[in-house]
């Protein structure tokens, strides 16, 4: 209902610019002069106005609201609060629970309940830690190390990526 709103205001602007520009060719007197002017600034105002809030609208809907709280927790290395996707897009407080519910029912993020507050963390975002395993005895080494033969068994080590 809001996006009919919205339209409407964006599509009642077009008489008030269409008879502005109209008076402002025939304006050959200060009077008609002033109407066109007055009416091309509500038209102006109208259609701002309408655009706008439609604009605003499409970045509120649930769809875009939840690619940008992925994208968000993408940023702040895989977890993410209620609060802060409310604060981020100046939402209210039930719309952002509700994305986050969403997130959580389609899998992509797992709540996790930390002192007062619930974080949800999206495991396919957190930072990995790569780290050189030797298969055959279990030896962990950093990646840093140059060695590519494991030192206790001299197994070639593999890559694994936690």
């Amino acid at each position: 209902m809001k996006k009919l709103g919205a339209t409407i205001v964006a599509l009642l602007s077009i008489p008030f610019i269409t008879f502005g520009l109209v008076f402002l060719i025939a304006a050959n007197s200060t009077s008609r002069l002033l109407t066109a002017l007055a009416l091309l600034v509500i038209g102006v105002v109208l259609l701002v106005s309408g655009i706008r809030r439609l604009r605003r609208l499409s970045e509120i809907s649930e769809e875009a609201l939840m690619s940008g709280a992925v994208e968000m927790a993408s940023r702040q290395g895989g977890e993410l609060t209620v609060a802060q996707l409310q604060a981020e897009y100046a939402i209210p407080l039930d719309l952002a629970q509700k994305v986050m519910d969403k997130l959580v029912e389609n899998g992509t993020a797992t709540p996790e309940p930390r002192e007062e507050r619930v974080v949800y963390v999206f495991a396919g975002l957190r930072p990995g830690v790569a780290r050189k395993h030797c298969p055959y005895c279990g030896t962990e080494l950093p990646v840093r190390e140059a060695l590519r033969k494991c030192p206790n068994c001299g197994a070639q080590l593999e890559i694994t990526k936690t």
